[in-house]
This record gives C-alpha cells, structure tokens and sequence, in this order.
C-alpha cells in the first residue's frame, strides 16, 4: 500500500483541524444567548444591575449571556424578531406589545417582597381637599416614568374609570421620573401624581397620601424567542427559577429594590394587562382567543377590567376542574354580545334573566346555573340623581336626559322601565341615552351631566371609593333583581357541560364576604329558573 505523501497528510491534519475549530465555534455560539433589556436607566447602570444575574446564568447554563441594552422599546421586538437577541427583559406592556409581531415565550416573572404582582397608586398632598379620584377633575396632573405601565397606563385606568381623561385636567405634565413627579406634588407644583406603590412607600407620610389603588398586574418579566426550542426554552426556564433555591437577593437585589425571586410565568398571566391596554389605550388584537380554549362570553355592562377582575378567578377555577383553558371574552356592546350567542361564537353565556329567557326561546342556549355578588343577596335596580338636583318623583323626569346601560340591560334599564309601568308613566316621555356602563351612567350623574340615571345598587356601591356617594341621591328602586345565568351553547357536549355545572355549584363563594371573584352558585330549578 502506497503511503500518503507528507503533503497530504498535513493537508488532511490541517483540515481536520479546520473542521474541528468550526464545530467548536458553532458550538460556543450555541451556547451564547444575548438578553436585551428594556432601558429604564443608563446603559452603564443597567448593565450593573444585571452583571450578577449574568453571571449566575452562565454558571448555570455553562456558555456564555450578552447583555444588551436597548435603546428604545422597538429595538427590543426587532431584535428578536430577527434573531439578534434570544432572551429579553420587558415590562408587562411591551410583552404585550411584542407578543403581536414576534412568536415569544414567556419564562419567569420577578417577585418583589414576595409578590409576583404589583400595582400604582395615585398621590396627593397630605393637606390636599382632594378625598377621591374622581375630586381630580378641573386639577394638575404630573406623570412620572410615563412609558412604564406602573407610571402611564396603570393610574390612566384609575382616572379613566371614573371619566377622567388628560382633557379634564387643567395642565398635564410628563417628568420622566417618578421621583421628580413626587416631589413636584410635595412643592406643590401639582395637584396629583400616579407612580408604583414601592416607588411612593419612602415619601408616605412625609408630605403625601395615596389617593387611590390600580388593579394589580404580573411584574416585569423575562421572556425569550420561541424558535430556540423547547429544550433551550426549558433549560434556560429552570436556571431562572433556580434562583429561588441559591441566593435569590444576591442575584436579582440589583434589579429592582427588594427583588427576592423568579416566579414561572404564563402568557394569559398578562390578560389583565391586554384588558387594561385596550380599554385605555384601544389597542386591538392583543387578547386572541388561545387555540382550544373555551370560550366564556358576558354580557357587557360595567368598566371592561373590573369585568376581567371580577371573573377572572372563576376562569382560572373553571380550567382546572375541567382540565380545559376557560377565557372570558367581553363583547363591545350587548349588540355584539347577543350576535354572537345567536351565531354560537362562543361555549358558555352569562347575561340577565331577561336576555337568558329570550335566548332559551329561540333554542340558543340552555341555563346551567345562576349566579349573583356574594354580599348582595337581593339586588335592586335603582334611579339615581345628582344630590343637587331638583327632580324629586319619577314624574319629574319626563322631557330629561336619562342615562342608561342598553335597552336590553335588566338593572340598567328594563327593571326600572317595569317600576315607570307600574307608575303609570309612559317611558316614551323620557329622553333616554345609552352609556354602555354602569360606571360611565354613575359619572355622568355625579357631574351632573345628565338628569338621571339606571343602574343597579351594586355597582353603586361599587363606587364607594372612587366618589362621594353623599352628591348621589336615590331617587327610586325596584322589585329584586333576578339573578344572572350562565348558560351552555346548544348543541354542546352533554358530559362536558355537565361536569362544568358540577364545578360551577362547588364554586359557590356565599359564605365568604363581599369582594372580586365572590359569587353564590345555584343550580337551576327543572323550570330553568
């Protein structure tokens, strides 16, 4: 056999080693990740904050993390749209925001003090006259961090709820900084500030108090491309949450003041943050319907993210006693909402007594329970004035602007056109102007905007900490309100609506007080009533 020359085999040395030198670089770049971060601070002083994280990671997944600050909030989705960066850390609204243009995963969320949730809180001085949100209108106004959720949506939705925009200020004004937006209310420079409630605890106290909370919503969290796999995503996932078990404070005490851990995080954690985008910022088309979720659809009457607050633990209950992802959709209008239980968009329906009776007629839909606000056992339409106003007898309101929640809403209208019947007074007489919610009707009495309005004692008293209920005055109310029902789609699996019925009596939050979430659940008698 003919040896090889010593020119080939250094030629075969040398590709060999070439070829060596190529898997090894492909490698190590397997095994670099680049997280990108969204810029709260500086480029230095972030990059410091997450040096320790880092590090940590790299121990734990043995390849080298980029860090990369980024220096808008586009930058972030690019970059991970076309595959710059593989990991990312975001707030809750970018999260959202990048969800629509890019296929991502979300990974951990931080916990704070021990909470994986934080909200805002609006501010004013100690010695403000200001008692309640809704006191804020013809005020100033200062944001802090506006383009953070905690500092720009969150107290939008607080002031939205109670009709206030930008425009009912008397001046407006973005700092940039939450602290230089607290420290303007405390110079008196400004009536009102919103920020996170940890960024206002240190000045509590000493010079201002909170005015009123947000809604609570998941932390900031890290989250990463989906097409790295299954097995990075998953890898990576359990080196965060590794965390918890190590030193949790030394690693993560950087990031945020207080920062004690990694929660895992989901994708519909952050459906409360798509409610509260749409209904402040009309967003559209960032809370789709999951692939094989059931769908449970009610009847629009009060402010979209009280709705979403008050439901959304019946849904989480709901997907783990069936084993199926249960999500609450809110139509528009009670227009839409009835379209699409005669169209069957949709596996379960709650509306009123009388919108449930029409539907049954017409075979939509069959009753499986019945449910009502724990601590309010008899519910009542009412009619509400403004407490300055003249009108004293429901004659009175004949030729006035009456504000109402639809012409299909039981306690936002049919309820009390039934008590006008009783009185003899033709409702044709009264100048009737759809709201869509029992909040907006509420507000518009209390400004004295309108002459009258309908709704339902409950969600008056529901606005107990938003206005002074003392410039309200109830000027009539009706028979007790039947209770809501919850009704199945015809034409739905038997077994399954069954077992869902089963689960919804167990549910029953009677025995415990008033609050989101708390409903007594009946069973529906043969008659469906």
């Amino acid at each position: 056999m003919k040896k090889p020359s010593p020119k080939a085999v250094l030629k075969a040395i040398l590709v060999s080693l070439a070829l060596f030198l190529f898997c090894c670089t492909q490698a190590a770049a397997k095994q670099k990740l680049t997280l990108m971060l969204i810029p709260l601070q500086s480029p230095s002083v972030m990059y410091g904050n997450f040096l320790p994280l880092k590090r940590y990671l790299e121990a734990r997944l043995g390849g080298q993390v980029e860090i990369k600050v980024a220096k808008t909030r586009g930058e972030i989705i690019d970059s991970l749209r076309k595959g710059e960066a593989d990991l990312a850390f975001m707030c809750p609204t970018l999260y959202c925001e990048a969800g629509r243009r890019v296929k991502i995963v979300p990974l951990a969320k931080l916990r704070v003090n021990g909470s994986s949730e934080y909200r805002s809180v609006l501010l004013v001085r100690s010695d403000s006259d200001i008692r309640r949100a809704a006191d804020l209108v013809g005020r100033t106004f200062v944001y802090g961090r506006y383009y953070c959720p905690e500092s720009g949506l969150l107290p939008k939705v607080v002031l939205q709820k109670v009709g206030i925009d930008d425009g009912d200020f008397m001046e407006t004004v973005k700092l940039g900084s939450d602290e230089s937006a607290i420290l303007a209310v405390m110079a008196k420079l400004f009536d009102a500030t919103g920020v996170s409630e940890m960024a206002a605890r240190p000045y509590l106290g000493k010079g201002v108090r909170i005015l009123s909370y947000s809604y609570p919503i998941p932390q900031y969290l890290f989250a990463a491309r989906a097409s790295l796999g299954k097995e990075t995503l998953d890898r990576v996932r359990k080196a965060m949450l590794s965390v918890n078990s190590s030193r949790p404070e030394e690693v993560l005490g950087s990031i945020e003041p207080g920062a004690d851990g990694l929660t895992r995080a989901g994708d519909r954690d952050y459906d409360i943050v798509r409610i509260l985008m749409k209904s402040v910022l009309g967003e559209k088309g960032l809370l789709k319907t999951a692939d094989g979720a059931v769908r449970f659809v009610v009847e629009p009457v009060s402010f979209e993210p009280e709705m979403f607050r008050d439901l959304n633990s019946l849904m989480l209950y709901l997907s783990r006693a069936s084993g199926r992802r249960f999500q609450l959709v809110i139509p528009g209008n009670t227009g839409v909402f009835m379209r699409m239980m005669r169209a069957g968009e949709g596996e379960f329906f709650l509306q009123n007594h009388h919108l449930y009776s029409e539907a049954v007629r017409r075979d939509y839909i069959r009753g499986i329970a019945a449910i009502a606000r724990a601590g309010f056992p008899e519910d009542r339409g009412v009619v509400i004035v403004n407490s300055r106003s003249r009108i004293r007898t429901l004659r009175e309101l004949a030729g006035k602007r009456a504000g109402i929640v639809s012409l299909y809403s039981d306690s936002g209208f049919l309820a009390q056109q039934n008590l006008l019947k009783e009185k003899e007074i033709p409702a044709s007489s009264v100048r009737f102007v759809v709201l869509k919610s029992y909040e907006r009707v509420i507000m518009e009495v209390y400004q004295n905007s309108i002459s009258a309005g309908f709704v339902s004692f409950s969600s008056l008293q529901s606005m107990r900490k938003d206005i002074d209920l003392g410039r309200i005055r109830v000027l009539a109310e009706t028979q007790p309100l039947q209770d809501w029902i919850i009704a199945a789609k015809q034409g739905m699996d038997a077994n399954f609506a069954e077992r869902v019925k089963k689960a919804l009596v167990r549910y029953s939050c009677a025995s415990r007080p008033a609050g989101p979430g708390n409903f007594r659940v009946r069973e529906l008698n043969p008659s469906g009533e």
